[in-house]
């Protein structure tokens, strides 16, 4: 007897500032799900193919959080599964913001200048505006603040000047606090933040095991949205160094066989930095997921235990200010360029790790020794030889089995566009798929639009923005050149020019 189908899971996590429960899950939904007819298999007579149910679930953790779910997908491409429906799709919510609480001016204002004090030349070409925004601001309320105390000018000055600086200090505690105070304290490892960052870390993991553990679930597609991108980014990370068991491949199963085609894949991309050899390259990491998963692509490989599964299969990226991570992560270029060589931060593609003496010791050792195909590519793999013909995946190569597609609306006199974001490839390597919103629709972003990815546009406006998002979450799981077909317009980002660390022999 056939066991219960399983579902697609999409999360969402919101971004800085006070965010209000559920609020970004039913706004996502409505773009994502019920106004997407192109990704609903046809319902029966009398039912609606955009149904939404909305259920308490305790995977979530909060008893103030709702998992929605839906009717059926239309069939996932590609694969022959006998239905003439797809998966169900369940949305949650990664809500953190009531973790976030109680930043203090201080704290704001600490981070500040950290930012603050540094040369020009360190300060990232985009973000230019904003420092000297910043540093203006930063004088003006200096001034402020030093003639409300003295006794010049005197008068009625003096009062105009102390009532405008109570009012800056009204603005640093009630509005700019709480959404700056969320970045402060998150991307900053200082002693007093590290509760809160911990928690905020355990309680996704917390919800990224439950699903993956439930045995309900065939793929997990995670979409973060601001600040959220780099707890996120975290998150995935975080989850990979925990799952020894999914990521231990035999040389007899296809896992591995997969694993290799994705790795040499890696080396096309690495060597061509083209917009073909990253398709490929893409669509060899979900050839490589779906391996990951119970029974494989089309059901009928091994079963696996859940704690033997990799299921997250995309990361979209919106508005992030990851593209700033030499600014909100490093002290420098020079400083995030050896994190991630020391694999600190991982790419996509991962780094690359030759195989080292005592590896090559074991390898050696064997009566019959491996074949090339075994070996791999001689420039380097993303697994490193243990013992009994088993290999494993290293620490920092989340990205082998992770699609990422970042979407982001470039920036012009800072309140147009969106300031927070930008490209990612030339930060974290060319596997990235960068979307760049100004390209898409010819014509720059007249207001700010860092809240905008998923606002339906009024009736008979293009939603190029919408089209995109679609894409990315790609619920029908296609493969990325059946997802991008024009994906060689002017509205995806050029390769970017990332510089990828040096072959390694560490583990």
């Amino acid at each position: 007897m056939p066991g219960k189908r399983k579902k697609i899971a999409v999360i969402i996590t919101h971004g800085m500032g006070e965010q209000i429960p559920m609020e970004t899950l039913r706004d996502f939904v409505e773009t994502a799900w019920v106004a997407d007819r192109e990704v609903q298999a046809p319902a029966h007579t009398g039912e609606n193919s955009a149904d939404i149910w909305i259920k308490p679930d305790a995977v979530t953790g909060s008893l103030e959080l709702r998992r929605i779910t839906t009717r059926w997908t239309k069939p996932a491409s590609g694969q022959d599964t006998g239905q003439d429906k797809g998966p169900r799709i369940d949305f949650f919510e990664f809500y953190w913001a009531d973790l976030a609480e109680g930043t203090t001016v201080k704290e704001v204002h600490d981070w500040l200048g950290t930012l603050l004090v540094r040369w020009p030349s360190r300060v990232p070409k985009g973000l230019m505006p904003a420092w000297l925004v910043l540093w203006t601001t930063t004088l003006v309320v200096a001034a402020l603040s030093l003639f409300a105390l003295l006794p010049w000018p005197g008068g009625v000055w003096h009062v105009v000047l102390g009532i405008a600086a109570a009012a800056v200090a009204w603005l640093m505690q009630y509005v700019i606090s709480p959404y700056i105070g969320d970045v402060a304290r998150y991307v900053r490892a200082d002693p007093r933040n590290i509760a809160m960052r911990r928690s905020i870390r355990d309680r996704g993991l917390k919800l990224l095991r439950k699903i993956h553990d439930s045995g309900a679930y065939e793929r997990i597609v995670f979409v973060s949205h601001s600040l959220g991108t780099i707890v996120a980014y975290d998150l995935i990370c975080l989850l990979w160094t925990t799952r020894e068991r999914a990521l231990t491949l035999s040389e007899d199963e296809p896992a591995f066989a997969r694993l290799r085609e994705l790795e040499h894949a890696a080396h096309a991309l690495a060597n061509e930095g083209s917009d073909a050899a990253r398709t490929a390259y893409r669509e060899a990491q979900r050839e490589f997921r779906l391996a990951l998963r119970s029974g494989g692509k089309d059901g009928s490989l091994r079963a696996r235990t859940p704690d033997e599964e990799w299921l997250i299969s995309d990361f979209v990226t919106l508005g992030s200010p990851l593209t700033h991570a030499e600014f909100l992560l490093a002290r420098s270029p020079r400083d995030l360029a050896d994190k991630k060589t020391r694999w600190l931060f991982p790419t996509n593609p991962p780094p690359f790790q030759k195989i080292e003496s005592e590896q090559r010791a074991k390898i050696d050792d064997r009566s019959v020794p491996p074949n090339d195909h075994i070996l791999g590519p001689p420039g380097g793999l993303f697994s490193y030889y243990m013992a009994s013909h088993t290999w494993a995946m290293h620490h920092a190569t989340p990205f082998a089995a992770v699609r990422w597609t970042n979407i982001h609306d470039p920036h012009s006199m800072i309140f147009k566009g969106d300031i927070v974001s930008g490209p990612l490839a030339h930060v974290f390597g060319d596997g990235i798929r960068d979307i760049d919103l100004k390209r898409l629709h010819g014509r720059q972003s007249p207001g700010f639009s860092h809240t905008l990815y998923w606002t339906q546009p009024p009736d008979g406006e293009p939603a190029q923005h919408i089209d995109a998002l679609r894409k990315a979450i790609d619920l029908l799981d296609r493969p990325d050149g059946e997802s991008w077909k024009s994906a060689a317009s002017p509205s995806v980002t050029a390769p970017g020019s990332a510089k990828y660390p040096p072959a390694s022999t560490a583990r």
